[in-house]
């Protein structure tokens, strides 16, 4: 599914209208059915309702809204920001319907209407955000404000027309203030703003409204969201005569004194997420340490420049033993100093196979982002936005106000899959194209769940799905198995690994909506 800026969305209204030859009432009226359709599916006791409408398009979707939820027997009240007589086009015909109708349009202006209609709100059973839409380029003050903070501060459920009123469709900042949803309900595609930074909290639960705008008009768009099916497609049944040997092969070089673990988890997700075979290649004297923690898993030893850290020797004996695989992932656990960067600068030119690179080993490549451009084999490295921060030498909240843009960016500088870890995981390609991951939540947010991302990436590479794609499902599955974890405190990593089975399932059987989780972040479609 494509995920469109405001501008995007704006010329697919305008091609759907003047190419497609569908008049713009129509999409008007549909888009309101929507909203109606989820505020009675969500609020099915609800019997009074405040709808704000601001001007154009968005506050013509207000309009409607009232219309349809009159006709369907609730009683409320419609507050509108313009003038009688100021709505044009298709909002126009609908201020003139409810004008004739004898419906009273409350307008907004004055300090009473103002106070009456925070009185208003605490009498409804639902407010319905129409006030702004995807247009908010600056910051939103005065009236605006002033509505926006009275909304927040009713304590009424809210659904929001497209998007909540004062977030940038583009990039999910907050525009000075914005409307709280409980519920979005957005018309045809996602906007980046809803799955971006500050919009993510701000958007509630997202619902993605059909209003006969053809995909085929925005399949030029370079970024998508990743869903169910899509994944379901990448992730193929396994033929009745696959053996180990034909599931793909994982080598992963990690581990340092006092890191095992990370090394030990990364290679048990290779295996959990459907590899073959795994073999984990540690430091020689960390060997007999993650042997002992392994049952399945093949260990190795490397060649050492001290006890626990990796000698410039090993780097031979990485890309050998790579040429028996199909995928090799270098970092977690890794000591971050100059033998191990010596190292990766060998197996980076080297290796037969594509590589994932992630923890120490991307603290080792500070400074050297540029040797991943003579990588012989394709790239995927998967930072924070604490590593991204240091890489990249930009600040973590510069990385995080512009998620997407940083990753889209630095991939292509890099010449690299970039896999983006946090709330909704950004999966950027070299030329420009990228993915926005809805799952995963806080069941992520605990040490070593990086470690497992590492491992199932290459673990589905192995298995024959290309880099580019195997990196979206792994940031996919990883995120709904951290999803389908009992919600709440007093769960590890290796938890979460045990949820990928039930991930695998979930997706093959009935799909994620059948598991209840507050965190359960799917986009959902109808």
């Amino acid at each position: 599914m494509k995920v469109l800026s405001g501008a995007a969305m704006k010329e697919a209204d305008r091609k759907t209208i003047e190419e497609m030859g569908m008049p713009g009432a129509v999409l008007m009226e549909t888009a309101a059915m929507r909203v109606v359709e989820l505020i009675r599916h969500k609020l099915p006791q609800a019997r009074r309702y405040a709808v704000l409408a601001g001007p154009g398009n968005n506050g013509g979707d207000g309009l409607v809204v009232t219309r349809l939820l009159k006709n369907a027997g609730l009683s409320g009240s419609l507050w509108s920001t313009v003038k009688p007589g100021g709505y044009r086009g298709d909002a126009g015909i609908n201020e003139q319907y409810l004008e004739r109708d004898s419906f009273r349009i409350n307008r907004l202006g004055e300090r009473e209407s103002l106070d009456q209609f925070r009185k208003e709100l605490e009498s409804v059973d639902v407010v319905v955000d129409a006030l702004l839409g995807i247009g908010v380029s600056r910051g939103v003050e005065g009236l605006f404000a002033e509505l926006i903070e009275g909304i927040n501060g009713s304590g009424r459920p809210v659904v929001a027309v497209d998007i909540p009123s004062g977030v940038n469709a583009d990039t999910g900042a907050v525009m000075g203030c914005a409307v709280q949803a409980d519920w979005t309900v957005t018309f045809a595609f996602p906007k980046l703003g809803l799955l971006c930074y500050e919009g993510v909290e701000k958007a509630g639960d997202i619902y993605v409204g059909q209003i006969n705008i053809p995909p085929v008009l925005v399949e030029n768009e370079p970024v998508d969201l990743l869903t169910p099916a899509r994944i379901l497609d990448l992730l193929s049944a396994r033929e009745k005569s696959a053996h180990k040997g034909s599931l793909g092969r994982v080598l992963i070089v990690a581990g340092s004194p006092g890191m095992t673990g990370a090394a030990v988890m990364a290679a048990e997700s290779a295996l959990r997420g459907g590899a073959g075979l795994a073999y984990l290649a540690v430091p020689h004297s960390l060997e007999p340490v993650v042997s002992a923690q392994l049952v399945e898993v093949i260990t190795l030893s490397l060649e050492e420049a001290q006890p626990g850290i990796l000698g410039l020797a090993a780097a031979e004996t990485i890309v050998d033993r790579a040429g028996a695989c199909e995928a090799l992932a270098v970092g977690p656990g890794l000591d971050a100093g100059s033998d191990t960067t010596a190292v990766l600068e060998k197996v980076i030119v080297s290796s037969p196979v594509p590589l994932v690179i992630d923890a120490g080993a991307l603290e080792a490549l500070k400074g050297r982002m540029d040797l991943l451009k003579q990588a012989k084999n394709q790239v995927v490295i998967t930072p924070h936005p604490g590593e991204m921060a240091r890489l990249s030498g930009l600040s973590v909240r510069e990385v995080q106000e512009n998620r997407l843009e940083v990753a889209r960016d630095y991939a292509c500088r890099w010449d690299v899959f970039l896999l983006l870890k946090g709330h909704n995981t950004i999966i950027a390609a070299p030329d420009g194209k990228a993915a926005i991951n809805p799952t995963g939540g806080p069941s992520l947010a605990t040490a070593g769940t990086g470690d497992l991302l590492t491992g199932l990436v290459a673990s589905f590479i192995a298995q024959g799905i290309d880099v580019e794609n195997a990196a979206r499902a792994g940031a996919y599955m990883h995120g709904l198995a951290g999803d389908l974890v009992p919600w709440g405190r007093g769960h590890m990593a290796r938890e979460v690994m045990l949820y990928y089975k039930q991930a695998f399932q979930s997706l093959t059987e009935t799909g994620v909506s059948r598991f209840i989780n507050p965190y359960l972040a799917g986009v959902r479609v109808y």
